[in-house]
């Protein structure tokens, strides 16, 4: 029920974003000189109000991506180093599960690192 709800939601959203889209095909220009109302020093040529639209949620998109990678940067370095250390040990202990007459280890892709969180600060 809470899927539906929320796909329902999502569905008449949608379609609102889409009337109000199509509903302002104006061209307006973008200005970004607060002092000059009537002669902007800049100044983008007009478009559609639906292309500036479309264009700042891509770039609040792309800006909110950016911000959640450069953020997981610890984490992925902790798990390329205990990925490191995991075959390390593994390399170690390979003789000796050998000699005791188990397989030898392998790393899978699949295999999660050692630590799944990132370090504490």
């Amino acid at each position: 029920m809470k899927k539906l709800l929320g796909r329902v939601v999502w569905v008449c959203l949608g379609v609102a974003l889409v009337v109000f889209l199509v509903a302002n095909r104006q061209p307006v220009p973008v200005s970004l000189d607060p002092f000059s109302v009537e002669n902007p020093a800049i100044a983008t040529p007009p478009l559609p109000l639906w292309f500036w639209l479309i264009a700042a949620l891509l770039a609040g998109f792309f800006a909110g991506a950016g911000g959640m990678w450069m953020s997981g940067r610890e984490g992925r370095r902790a798990a390329r180093q205990a990925r490191r250390e995991l075959e390390a040990v593994k390399r170690e202990l390979a003789p000796a599960r050998q000699a005791a007459g188990g397989p030898p280890p392998t790393l899978e892709a699949s295999d999660p690192p050692a630590h799944s969180s990132p370090p504490q600060s």
